[in-house]
C-alpha cells in the first residue's frame, strides 16, 4: 500500500511536468555538443555540400578529425595548442590559488588602517569589463622596457608575441577568490589562531597547516572556476601573440578560418567543430566530477542560494 502511494506521488502531474521541462532544458544545453560531434564525423567536402539540418548526419562517417584532435597531424599544431593551454592554465591556477588564499587571510585576519576601504576598492575593480583593459594592456606589453627591441619604452614590440605575455600577464590578484576566502575564514574562530600561538606555532604554520586545510572546499571551488576561465580564454593569446607555437586551443580555433583550409579553398569547419569539442569536453568533465565541491565551496563562503 505504501509502495503504491509512493509510486502515485512520483507520477503526480506536477512532477511529470517538472521532469519534462528539465529534460528539455538539458537537451537544449547539450545540443551544441551533439551537433559538434555529428558534424565532426563529416569530411570538409561533404560539410560544404550539405544543407545542414538540426542534426547533421554524415553519409560517409569518418573519424579523421577526431584522430587529429587526439593524436595531431603532421600538418597541424593541435598538440602544441593543447600543451600551451595546459601550461597556461596550470600557471594561472597556481597564482590564483596563492593570491586568493593569502589575500583572503589578510582581509579576514589582519587588522590595519584602511583595510575595509582597500577591500571595497578591490571589489569595485570587478565592475570594470575586461575588454576595457585590452588596449592599455597591449600598449603596456609593447612598451615594456628593454625587451623585444625597445631601448627604454619604445622602439620594438616589447614582450608581445612571446611567452612573457603569459608569464607576466597571467598572474593577477583573484578578487573573487579573495572575497570567497575572506568570507570563509571569518567563520573560523580567531581563538584557533590564539591557541596555536600558545602551542608555539608561527604565522606560516598557522596559515598553511591550520587554516588552509579548513578552506579546501572553497579553494577547490576557486580552482575549478579559475581553470575554466583560463582554459576558455582566447582574448590574451589572440590579441597579444601571433606565432602559431604560442597559441592556445581556443585562440587557434579562432584563426582556423585561415589555418585550416580544405582542397576546395574553404575553411575546414568539421575540423574546427571537432577542436571546439576538444576545448569543451575537458571543462565539462571537470564540472561533472567536481560539481559537489562547487556547492560545498559556496556553502562555506556563506553565499549558497
Amino acid at each position: 500500500m505504501t509502495n503504491s502511494k509512493g509510486i502515485a506521488k512520483q507520477f503526480r502531474p506536477l512532477n511529470v511536468f517538472a521532469h519534462t521541462v528539465l529534460m528539455l532544458g538539458g537537451l537544449l544545453l547539450i545540443y551544441p555538443i551533439i551537433f559538434m560531434f555529428m558534424a565532426g564525423m563529416m569530411s570538409a567536402e561533404e560539410y560544404a555540400k550539405t544543407v545542414m539540418g538540426l542534426f547533421p548526419i554524415a553519409k560517409e562517417p569518418t573519424f579523421k578529425n577526431f584522430m587529429v584532435l587526439i593524436g595531431g597531424a603532421s600538418d597541424s599544431q593541435v598538440q602544441t595548442y593543447y600543451v600551451n593551454s595546459i601550461l597556461r592554465t596550470l600557471y594561472g591556477l597556481f597564482w590564483a590559488m596563492i593570491t586568493s588564499f593569502l589575500g583572503g587571510y589578510v582581509f579576514a585576519r589582519l587588522r590595519f588602517k584602511g583595510r575595509d576601504t582597500l577591500f571595497l576598492v578591490l571589489l569595485a575593480t570587478q565592475m570594470i569589463p575586461g575588454v576595457v583593459s585590452v588596449i592599455p594592456t597591449f600598449i603596456e606589453f609593447a612598451r615594456w622596457p628593454f625587451a623585444g627591441g625597445n631601448y627604454i619604452f619604445n622602439g620594438g614590440k616589447g614582450i608581445l608575441d612571446s611567452w612573457w605575455v603569459y608569464l607576466i600577464g597571467g598572474p593577477s590578484i583573484n578578487i573573487m577568490g579573495t572575497f570567497l576566502v575572506k568570507q570563509s575564514l571569518e567563520k573560523v574562530p580567531y581563538e584557533l589562531d590564539e591557541a596555536a600561538k600558545i602551542d608555539g606555532a608561527g604565522t606560516f604554520r598557522i596559515i598553511f597547516q591550520i587554516l588552509m586545510p579548513l578552506q579546501l572546499p572553497i579553494l577547490a571551488f576557486i580552482a575549478i572556476t579559475t581553470s575554466q576561465g583560463i582554459w576558455n580564454d582566447w582574448t590574451t593569446p589572440f590579441f597579444f601573440t601571433t606565432s602559431d607555437n604560442l597559441q592556445t586551443l581556443p585562440a587557434a580555433i579562432s584563426r582556423m578560418s585561415q589555418l585550416a583550409q580544405n582542397p576546395m579553398g574553404l575553411p575546414d569547419y568539421p575540423l574546427m567543430l571537432t577542436l571546439g569539442l576538444g576545448v569543451t569536453l575537458p571543462m565539462l568533465l571537470l564540472f561533472f566530477f567536481f560539481q559537489r565541491y562547487i556547492v560545498q565551496g559556496l556553502a562555506n563562503a556563506g553565499i549558497k542560494g
